[in-house]
């Protein structure tokens, strides 16, 4: 079995800047930790058989950033789904085109194909196998992530 190859923090950095059109920095981040006073967006990954691959973890205040200037929206609106404590539902799908997008920093030459399988809120129901793969994952990168004028917040990939 292959275990997915988790992106370096220059690759997710170029990526993410060029979607979202915004200058984006990136440092190593202490282990993100999930809360249950606190929402956060898990895309989850799967090779092409459907077994899952990795996961990405955005603490809210990033996943709302990053839906928010894709979108090309006030960065006020990042502020207020933070306060609200959720996306809203157009930031929502702003959002799940950025963790699309980002599926192709999973793929390389030397392992089957990723692609990105949904986007679930945690803390929350979310898939059996997803979980199972947050539980004990194989390899973790963290990530503090600041996109210019839409905020900051962590990301971390599971694999």
């Amino acid at each position: 079995m292959s275990t997915c190859p988790l992106p370096v923090r220059a690759t997710v950095r170029d990526v993410l800047a060029d979607l979202l059109g915004r200058e984006v920095t990136i440092d190593q981040a202490a282990p993100q930790t999930l809360d249950d006073e606190r929402a956060a967006y898990a895309a989850t990954y799967v090779w092409d058989d459907g077994r899952v691959a990795a996961v990405g973890i955005w603490e809210l205040s990033l996943a709302a950033g990053a839906g928010s200037a894709i979108g090309m929206v006030a960065a006020e609106q990042a502020v207020d789904a933070v306060e609200a404590g959720a996306l809203s539902e157009e930031q929502r799908e702003f959002f799940h085109e950025v963790v699309n997008v980002l599926a192709k920093v999973l793929n390389s030459p030397e392992t089957p194909h990723v692609k990105l399988r949904g986007v679930d809120v945690v803390p929350g129901q979310v898939p059996r196998d997803m979980a199972d793969l947050v539980l004990e994952p194989q390899a973790r990168q963290d990530f503090a992530v600041s996109v210019d004028g839409y905020g900051e917040g962590t990301l971390t990939f599971l694999a």
